[in-house]
């Protein structure tokens, strides 16, 4: 609270300072003039810039909405609205209404307003045009600097309620992420489906690429991919290395931009923070600085979240707590990797995105990782996993898709995916193998590993044949198995 009272402190000084400094504004309607006219006249213009930017009615009475941070972050928008009418309204538009004219200095303070605020928000210049202009407007009409005070403070306030009605926060979220999109000017819109929270319905996909292109100068990396992730499964994302696995990832949580295609995270851009906000993700390059410990990097990851797990619970969970107090830079490969999974755990997300999670990992930690994701996709949550470790997926996923060269080759469960590359895999040796009709072969000098779907009927073909082996080794088709198989035969 100390941080608040200064920062309105600090604001009011400006503001009076700026306002006192001030040229005296005539107004063009004499009837707006008096305090209470002028005070009416700005409420309405800022109510009605909203209605007719956002296209909705103002919204206060929503149970999402929190009615306390509304109030602080409603003090501090106020008065962050009245030192900004004052230094570009008061100062700046009144001081070229000699030279310019009211049309000339509305449109060049305007302006200048708008390119200040692209510059340090990112936001769209014509949006802060647009309310720029409005509140300059208000300004001229009435001589007072109170009216334009009033238009952009009850415009800003508008903005916050709806966007924490629509965000769904709870009254303890005290996160950046809404102060940021309050204090922007621009409302957002999330798609109807999303209102009022983040959780997607039960049937609909968490996150999903469609139709997604990416490429990294001539060589494609992405073909038109599409992808789903949906409530309550493990979806095993494989494929050969460069197949489009980690840029698929990195489209999805908004880390890269498709050239082609949308992408979607909880029916939102994925990169928006509020898209991520309950997404939990190991990336494949795992780094913490040196410095900083265990418990430490878990503690910094938690305050980002409203309803994040305990420390404690989280350490306990991936085995870090005998580790809790030692420099994260220092921790073992398999500690690293650990310590990154329960980074993605912490916040208590919705969705766990993990590229190669158990690497470095011993076979006791790889457990219970893999129990701990079981667990998780039961209880609604969702994972996408990406690994070369196939007995992981084989053992975990509720459904696999396969990439090739950038696009998708196969989906469906691991039984569907062993049915697609043949029910059977059959080792043997012979110096050559003749061709035998719907057989997939992976020959290794004398060495060859068929895969069939009538394991019998090849053996009986072989034999008809004539061919010299020995080695004959026939077993069922493991995801491995059909893993090869697939992308031999999607190469060839």
């Amino acid at each position: 609270m100390s941080a608040v009272a200064a920062r309105l402190g600090l604001s009011l000084v400006v503001t009076g300072a700026a306002a006192a400094a001030a040229p005296t504004v005539i107004a063009a309607d004499p009837s707006l003039h008096p305090a209470g006219d002028a005070l009416a006249a700005g409420i309405a213009s800022g109510i009605g810039l909203f209605v007719v930017l956002a296209r909705r009615r103002p919204v206060f009475g929503a149970p999402t909405v929190p009615r306390r941070r509304l109030a602080a972050r409603s003090a501090v928008l106020t008065a962050k609205s009245a030192q900004e009418e004052a230094l570009w309204r008061g100062l700046l538009l009144g001081f070229l209404l000699d030279p310019l004219g009211r049309v000339g200095a509305i449109v060049l303070s305007s302006a200048l307003f708008a390119g200040a605020h692209v510059a340090g928000q990112g936001r769209v210049a014509a949006m802060h045009l647009l309310t720029g202009g409005a509140f300059a407007a208000v300004y001229v009409a009435t001589g007072r600097l109170l009216a334009a005070i009033a238009a952009h403070g009850t415009y800003n306030i508008l903005v916050g309620a709806s966007s924490l009605a629509d965000e769904g926060l709870s009254d303890s979220d005290t996160g950046a992420r809404a102060g940021g999109l309050l204090a922007s000017g621009t409302p957002s819109r999330p798609p109807a489906p999303m209102r009022p929270g983040l959780t997607p319905p039960p049937d609909s996909a968490i996150a999903a690429l469609d139709g997604v292109v990416k490429r990294f100068g001539a060589q494609p990396a992405l073909a038109g991919v599409d992808l789903e992730l949906r409530r309550g499964e493990v979806l095993a994302l494989l494929g050969p290395n460069g197949a489009g696995k980690s840029t698929a990832v990195a489209i999805m949580l908004g880390l890269r931009r498709a050239d082609a295609g949308r992408a979607t995270l909880f029916g939102l851009d994925p990169r928006l923070p509020r898209a991520r906000q309950r997404v939990g993700a190991v990336l494949q390059d795992v780094g913490f600085p040196p410095g900083l410990r265990v418990q430490e990097a878990v503690d910094l990851v938690r305050a980002h979240y409203p309803a994040a797990r305990s420390t404690d619970a989280v350490l306990a969970h991936l085995g870090l707590a005998a580790v809790a107090r030692r420099d994260a830079g220092g921790l073992s490969g398999g500690q690293r990797r650990r310590l990154a999974v329960a980074l993605a755990l912490a916040g208590n997300p919705t969705a766990l995105f993990l590229d190669e999670p158990t690497a470095g990992m011993d076979a006791g930690a790889r457990r219970a990782l893999l129990a701990e994701l079981r667990a998780f996709a039961a209880s609604g949550g969702a994972v996408l996993l990406t690994t070369q470790q196939l007995g992981e997926a084989e053992e975990i996923a509720t459904r696999v898709v396969l990439l090739a060269r950038g696009r998708v080759v196969l989906e469906g469960s691991v039984r569907e995916i062993r049915a697609r590359a043949g029910r059977a895999r059959v080792t043997i040796r012979a110096p050559v193998l003749p061709s035998f009709d719907g057989a997939t072969v992976d020959t290794q000098g004398d060495r060859h590993v068929v895969y069939v779907e009538d394991a019998d009927a090849f053996v009986s073909a072989l034999v008809r044949s004539e061919t010299p082996f020995s080695e004959l080794e026939v077993v069922p088709v493991s995801l491995e198995d059909a893993f090869v198989a697939l992308t031999t035969e999607t190469e060839a």
